[in-house]
């Protein structure tokens, strides 16, 4: 089974691509997903029939593939900041998109945004006050 901790421990293992595409286990696509997911590889991209064509999901340039790994029920194709999930029994496909934390930045100026925009921080005059 594919958990939160596994997924965690694919995306720090395989944080770079293969200095090779002949390195990656293209095999495991046609043993495994080939008939369920319409599988096809060209010199530059992989193809998923069993995804929607829209989805940027749908092809994937090999050379962006980070590695093709074999689980119980799923084979995992491993993208920098995504895993998809191919069934090996039927043609299910699930997505796994890793979230970036937000920078120190980025927390710094949400923070000093929300507390300019808080009511609690202005100033309310009453006429008893004036």
């Amino acid at each position: 089974m594919v958990t939160k901790k596994v997924i965690d421990k694919i995306y720090r293992q395989f944080n770079h691509p293969p200095q090779s595409v002949d390195e990656l286990n293209i095999g495991l696509l046609f043993d495994y997903a080939i008939e369920n997911h319409g599988i096809v590889i060209d010199e530059n991209d992989l193809y998923i029939g069993s995804v929607d064509p829209k989805s940027p999901f749908a092809v994937l340039p090999l050379d962006r593939i980070h590695e093709i790994l074999e689980f119980e029920d799923v084979i995992a194709i491993v993208l920098h900041s995504s895993i998809v999930f191919l069934n090996k029994n039927n043609s299910n496909v699930h997505v796994h998109i890793r979230m970036a934390a937000p920078s120190l930045w980025s927390r710094i100026k949400s923070r000093l945004f929300n507390r300019r925009k808080s009511p609690r921080n202005e100033i309310m005059l009453t006429d008893e006050a004036m």
